[in-house]
């Protein structure tokens, strides 16, 4: 086999080689930076914290946004109530009324 056929004798590495040696510090500091970009755009419940589902009917009350989880610890009616809907939505085709 001559030289010219295997890609390490020609100086460049394997792949797996080049997977051996990982910075898990590193890798760790971007997954929790991309995270907390993702989490900081959601909105979630006033009290448990947590983002609600697609298809999730979701309570506002004076902009502060309740689950339907903790919605038993509000006595008063909500201002209104609402279902999370996917984030396509607002970018989907509708079809138009035609015009006259």
């Amino acid at each position: 086999m001559e030289g010219s056929d295997c890609p390490w004798r020609n100086g460049l590495k394997p792949m797996l080689a080049l997977t051996r040696h990982r910075n898990p510090l590193v890798e760790i500091s971007l997954l929790r930076h991309s995270v907390g970009a993702l989490s900081a755009r959601r909105h979630g419940c006033v009290h448990c914290h947590r983002t609600p589902l697609i298809g999730e009917v979701v309570h506002l009350y004076d902009d502060r946004l309740v689950c339907e989880l903790c919605r038993p610890l509000h006595r008063e009616r909500p201002g209104r109530s609402e279902i999370v809907r996917s984030p396509e939505h607002e970018r989907a085709v509708r079809a138009r009324p035609r015009a006259a």
